[in-house]
């Protein structure tokens, strides 16, 4: 086998050459800090709604358990910036908007092609090497492995930042049993006195420096299932997946450097989607379109649900007819949204027939929508 310094040179090059923003390498051991934060997080009930628990940090800050004698973490990013976004809509337009990184092709695709050129090239170096490859599809946190191998620093915003792409990347990881060299982990942080994202957050889920209320981020908001919580639909705008909002305001990325565009082009998903076409469209429609790319995976009624959020916050009584036509859709959550943004546009006729609902909706959660709906 090479020497493990020299692979890891070879492994660089072959990283740039597949386009990835960079490479670095971290042990496969325990990631202590990342679990007594994560610990922390669940105590104070900051973990949203994956199903963390008491517990549950051991496996998620575990590389070595996820391959049998893995000794190295292999960490990637890759930048999903665009050398331009596509302009804006009208603010009277019914449009929503969609986070950078999931308006071209899904992400996990693209990192999982970038990440086998370079499991392939390992496997060249050192011959008959066992390797594990994620993308945000094993228990892996991604940020707490990049933070550990030095890839990455991270921010007060809770996004980790590398090199010239800032924080527009997304993370991959390689473990293998090959030992090679770590790098050494980045400061804890290079934000100064900056807290430019915890004013910018419209629900305060930047709570204080690096700790994020996964119950308030609006980008879980947009991903999360059944009911959005009503207090904070309001602070939504118009997001439908994702948001950007902490990563726009950061002074770091003001001038990150952009990755190709090519390796997201063409995408399924517009960055600002017709709203009235997104709550009207059929399983078929979302199995043709947006179920081909990263906001694909939360499913059809979500994204609607979410569209009628965003209707509701923009308030324009012409959403009248597709919302009440949604008051009847199979989906009790999109029924429920649909309601309360009737009641937030305040239209006669929209309140007319949200009050004659009551007596025929069957689900107790839209009818505490409809109530709440007419004040």
């Amino acid at each position: 086998m090479m020497d493990a310094v020299r692979i890891v040179a070879e492994l660089r090059i072959c990283a740039s050459r597949a386009g990835l923003t960079g490479l670095a390498v971290g042990p496969a051991r325990p990631l202590e800090e990342a679990a007594r934060r994560l610990r922390e997080r669940v105590a104070k009930g900051f973990a949203g709604h994956y199903g963390l628990t008491e517990g549950s940090e051991e496996r998620f800050c575990r590389p070595d358990t996820l391959l049998p004698g893995a000794k190295s973490v292999i960490c990637c990013a890759l930048s999903y910036l665009r050398p331009s976004d596509p302009p804006a809509p009208p603010p009277e337009s019914l449009c929503g908007v969609t986070a950078r990184f999931a308006r071209g092709r899904d992400y996990h695709l693209v990192m999982q092609e970038k990440l086998s050129v370079v499991e392939a090239r390992l496997k060249e170096l050192a011959p008959g090497c066992s390797t594990r490859v994620l993308c945000d599809t094993g228990p892996l946190m991604d940020r707490a492995a990049a933070l550990a191998s030095g890839l990455a620093w991270a921010g007060k915003n809770a996004c980790v930042f590398t090199g010239e792409a800032g924080s527009w990347v997304v993370l991959g990881e390689i473990v293998t049993d090959v030992e090679l060299p770590f790098d050494e982990p980045s400061p804890d942080h290079r934000c100064g006195s900056c807290e430019l994202c915890l004013a910018a957050c419209p629900t305060g889920a930047i709570v204080s420096p690096f700790e994020i209320d996964l119950n308030r981020c609006i980008s879980h908001l947009t991903q999360m299932s059944g009911i959005i919580p009503r207090q904070l639909r309001p602070l939504m705008g118009t997001m439908i997946y994702g948001c950007d909002i902490c990563q726009e305001v950061c002074p770091h990325n003001a001038a990150a450097v952009p990755g190709d565009p090519s390796d997201f082009e063409p995408g399924p998903v517009p960055a600002f989607p017709d709203l009235i076409w997104l709550l009207e469209m059929t399983q078929a429609e979302f199995e043709t379109s947006l179920k081909r790319g990263s906001p694909g995976w939360i499913g059809r009624n979500r994204l609607r649900r979410n569209a009628c959020v965003a209707l509701g916050n923009i308030g324009d009584s012409s959403a009248v007819p597709a919302l009440l036509k949604a008051l009847h859709d199979p989906s009790s959550v999109v029924r429920a949204h649909a309601a309360w943004a009737l009641g937030r546009i305040g239209d006669p006729k929209g309140l007319e027939i949200l009050q004659k609902r009551l007596t025929r909706e069957p689900d107790p959660d839209v009818l505490a929508e409809i109530r709440a709906a007419q004040g």
